[in-house]
């Protein structure tokens, strides 16, 4: 771990594995942040968008009746911030901001799309998970590079869990003055809803700008 402007910023190594793990698509039942929302029946209307600013002037839309996110700053300075329906605690948004060493350039610093892409998949130590063995399995279903980020769309399903898919859009901070970061945002909803929620999904995901832009 390096100290980059103040902040400690993690090793290209140590980086992408935290970020996946913080995006695990367990609800959200992860170690930062915990919900008292229960499933509730979804309701059958594509929500409307408003502009969020969060960290850093960092933006992104999310569903207008979800009400305030949850914001957290950790120790090691990643920024976190989710949002979550009300009816419906597995439709949610999860952005995260990571600060980052200053001789980082592009997304290429990281890996290429397809390394870079699977990292957000889980990781079991004989080759490609599968639930049978690991109780856990992931698919990538499609990527992309596009202004100046990756894409990725892709599902994941636990033991005893729904499938659920996801939406991730990775962008590089580097403008002059703010410091370098990685910027992650997710959206993710159970499969049994894509049909109904991939357009505000893909909505959502392709929202993310950075400061100033």
């Amino acid at each position: 771990v390096r100290v980059v402007d103040g902040l400690p910023s993690l090793s290209r190594r140590a980086l992408l594995p935290i970020l996946a793990a913080v995006l695990a698509p367990q609800g959200l039942d992860t170690p930062v942040f915990h919900t008292a929302f229960g499933p509730r029946p979804a309701l059958a209307v594509e929500p409307s968008l408003e502009t969020f600013t969060g960290p850093d002037g960092f933006s992104w839309k999310t569903p207008a009746s979800w009400g305030k996110p949850q914001m957290q700053t950790l120790p090691d300075g990643r920024q976190l911030v989710v949002s979550v329906d009300p009816n419906d605690a597995d439709f949610n948004v999860f952005f995260a901001s990571t600060p980052v060493q200053a001789d980082y350039s592009s997304l290429g610093s990281f890996g290429n799309l397809d390394y870079v892409g699977g990292t957000f998949l889980p990781q079991c130590p004989v080759g490609q998970c599968t639930l049978e063995r690991d109780g856990i399995a992931g698919r990538m279903i499609s990527q992309s590079a596009s202004r100046g980020g990756y894409t990725f769309e892709y599902s994941i399903q636990q033991q005893g869990q729904p499938m659920r898919r996801l939406r991730t859009q990775m962008l590089l901070q580097t403008e002059e003055g703010r410091g370098k970061a990685i910027v992650t945002l997710t959206a993710q909803c159970t499969e049994g809803r894509v049909g109904e929620l991939s357009p505000t999904l893909t909505a959502i995901i392709d929202s993310l700008a950075l400061p100033g832009k």
